[in-house]
Formats: C-alpha cells, structure tokens, sequence
C-alpha cells in the first residue's frame, strides 16, 4: 500500500507530522547504531548510524522547505513559495548521491581490511529493526508524497529507503560475522550504493525540470485539455502553457469563443473553463484564461 489510509492518525496524513514522526525514529536510531557500532566494534553499523544522521538533516531539510513552500504569495514571490520545496527536493537528492558515495568508500574499506565484529548477531538485530522501520516510513511518506506530488516527500521518502537498504548489507555482515564471514556485507553495500544512486539520479531529474519551468507529463496536460473542450461555448483553445511550483500548479490558456457574446458570457465561460481545470488537477491549482473572439483565433498550439 502507497497511500496513507484516511485510518491511520491525523499527523501521519501530514506533510509536517509525518516528518517529524521520521526526524524522531531517525534520532532514535542514531544514537542506537553509532553507540553499539563502537560498542562492538562494527564499523558497518557505525557507517550506517552516519548514514542515519544524513537522514536526520534532510528531515529537517525538507520539513524547513514544507514550511516556507506554505507561505501565501507576497509581493517578493507573486506565485507564491512552492519552488522552496522543490529546491529542498533536489538537495535531499544530492545528500543522497552523497550517501551513495560513503557507503561505497565503507564497503571497499571492509573488502580490504576485513571486520573484527563482536556480536554479529546483536548488529544484525538492530540493523533488522532499521529496516522494517526505515521502509514503514519509506512506504508512508512515498504515498503521502506521490498523493500531494510533493517532490520534497518523495525525496525524503527515498532517504528512508536508503537508509534501509543500508541497513541490509549491516544485516547480512552481521549474520555472516557470527559464523565467521565478515566481508560478505562489502559485496551487498556496493549494490546497495548503486541503487540509492539511481533513485537519487532519477529525482535530480525530475527536481531539474520543475526548477526549469518544464511544463505538465503528458497524462496531466491530457486531462487539462479535456476540461477546456468539455466546457460548452469553448469553441477552440491554444497557448497553453503548465508548470508546476511544488505542490502547486499553474496553467495558463487563451480561449476562443463566439464573438457575438457579451463581455459577461464570455467571462462566465472562462470562469467555467477555470474551475474545469482546477477539479481536473485535483483542485490545487492557480488558472488563468485569457478570451478571444473566434474569427481572431491563432491557429491551436
């Protein structure tokens, strides 16, 4: 399941709560896996309890771009401060590129040195309670994210998977450890780097064409469309122009009508093409439609 379920608790529905129930587990396990790490001598779990406090900073990251993305617009940012959160997007994926590139410097250490773990089966536990903790969060804030199409959640949300598919390879080397085979966990860690990589990359690109004014997927632009020909008295439209500014949209259209109407019916037809477009992106979306007489229509763009 992607989707936060209308049962689950009020705070976990919240963009904000959600990431503060994130900020305290990743606290949490901090403090577990750095202690115990030194404690028994492992250093993977160590890395991965450093890899956890990146993951505290990028939850304090993206709930700072929540809340100034929140701000109504003000007369330094007429659109509002939407872009905020999708720049906290983009940092928090390149604080994971970053994460990638430790977990493959800690993994080529192990291959070379080896590991003197105490405990393996003490390590793996805890590195089990990271992961089944770390991908509830991930799943929580992923749907959330996706629902509201926040690119700050999905990134953060991505965050949390990778700390446990971190965790992992701690998990395995722990296991092994215990029956003498320390170096298995180099060999997971290096896949593991791989894959958070690729996620990172994928939101870098994402975070990239949104920053670029890129406009709607084709699917969104489809269903925008399809509001302004459902509008009666529409009589042809072009110059659409959508962008994104975090979790909000704006859509921009010039629309053609008869140009025997009033003035009051042709703003009454772009009032409906408004609200069509609005219901049709989910309602959070700003709309502004320009009329044009039909004879003086440019060819549809």
């Amino acid at each position: 399941m992607e989707t936060p379920s209308k049962f689950f608790p009020r705070k976990l529905r919240d963009p904000e709560g959600l990431t503060l129930l994130g900020l305290g587990a990743n606290a949490g396990l901090f403090g577990l896996k750095v202690g115990l790490g030194l404690a028994l001598g492992s250093t993977a779990l160590f890395a991965d309890g450093i890899h956890t406090l990146s993951d505290l900073a990028t939850d304090l990251l993206t709930l700072a771009g929540l809340r100034v993305a929140r701000r109504p617009p003000d007369e330094s940012h007429a659109y509002g401060h939407g872009k905020f959160e999708t720049l906290a997007g983009a940092v928090v994926a390149l604080a994971l590129l970053g994460v990638g590139g430790f977990i493959v410097g800690e993994a080529v250490g192990v291959l070379r040195r080896g590991a003197g773990v105490r405990a393996g089966w003490a390590v793996a536990v805890v590195a089990a309670l990271s992961v089944a903790l770390k991908e509830g969060l991930y799943r929580l804030t992923m749907g959330l994210g996706r629902r509201l199409r926040s690119t700050a959640l999905q990134a953060n949300a991505w965050h949390h998977r990778s700390d446990a598919f971190s965790s992992v390879p701690v998990l395995i080397g722990g296991l092994f450890a215990h029956f003498g085979l320390p170096q298995v966990d180099g060999v997971a860690a290096l896949l593991v780097a791989l894959l958070i990589g690729g996620a990172a990359l994928g939101l870098l690109r994402r975070t990239a064409h949104e920053l670029a004014e890129g406009a709607f997927p084709k699917t969104e632009r489809e269903r925008v469309i399809a509001a302004i020909e459902g509008v009666a008295g529409v009589q042809g439209w072009h110059k659409l122009r959508t962008r994104y500014a975090g979790q909000d949209a704006f859509v921009d259209v010039h629309i053609q009508v008869d140009p025997h109407l009033s003035v009051a019916d042709s703003h009454a037809i772009a009032s409906q093409v408004e609200e069509a477009v609005r219901r049709a992106l989910g309602g959070r979306a700003s709309v502004v439609v320009h009329v044009e007489p039909a004879a003086d229509a440019d060819e549809r763009a």
